[in-house]
């Protein structure tokens, strides 16, 4: 077998280009987005319609029966919840649009921070490192938007380093004060790919940065100075 192919699913094959295959899948992420908001676009506004309807049935049924009565507290109930869903997923659909779409010599790390209540953590500071020997280093900093999502863009130079392919990562998030409120450095991820998705739920149990006792490996930290694609 020719030294430039490799098994693939099992059997022979050509070569594959990783950047190829990172951006075929972003371009079939970026068209779920695409498709995904008109869908959820249509379903709200069947929501909408909906808790209109519930609403006016309970009124109706209110000057019949009271407003107490049980069957129109259980309409007016069902009703808060049909808008409810509406609105999340008029969120959902905002969110879809903003899908992260990283061209082929970018990496991203994204995802969502969530409160103690399983709330979006709005305006909280995500940092993003790369851990290594010598100096852990700094891939990106961004803040959670309104739906606590965030996503940082960073490029294979910004790791790349003598015997290291693929970074290490962990992710700390501070708040609005700047105290740290959420470090994963003692739960990397080794061997990250191009994207790497994060959920973070703050009060989870693990102790910030600040709390912690240094471990005997834990190295200082490097900002990366921008550079032009």
């Amino acid at each position: 077998m020719n030294e430039k192919e490799q098994f693939v699913g099992g059997a022979p094959g050509s070569q594959v280009d990783p950047a190829q295959a990172q951006e075929a899948m972003n371009k079939m992420l970026k068209r779920s987005a695409d498709q995904a908001a008109p869908t959820l676009d249509t379903f709200a506004q069947l929501q909408a319609r909906r808790a209109a309807r519930l609403s006016q049935t309970a009124k109706a049924m209110g000057k019949q029966l009271g407003k107490d009565h049980p069957d129109v507290t259980a309409i007016e109930s069902m009703a808060k919840s049909v808008d409810k869903l509406k609105t999340r997923l008029n969120q959902d659909k905002t969110r879809a649009k903003r899908w992260p779409t990283p061209r082929p010599n970018e990496w991203i790390v994204f995802g969502t921070v969530l409160d103690v209540q399983g709330n979006p953590a709005k305006g909280m500071t995500v940092r993003v490192f790369d851990k290594d020997r010598k100096y852990d280093d700094l891939l990106g900093e961004t803040e959670t938007d309104e739906f606590g999502d965030f996503s940082i863009i960073y490029h294979e130079r910004d790791f790349k380093e003598t015997n290291e392919n693929l970074p290490e990562l962990y992710v700390m998030v501070n708040d609005a004060k700047g105290k740290t409120v959420y470090s994963s450095k003692d739960s990397l991820r080794y061997q990250a790919g191009r994207s790497e998705y994060f959920t973070i739920r703050l009060g989870d149990g693990r102790k910030p940065a600040s709390t912690r006792k240094p471990a005997a490996r834990d190295a200082p930290t490097r900002k990366i100075k921008p550079k032009k694609s």
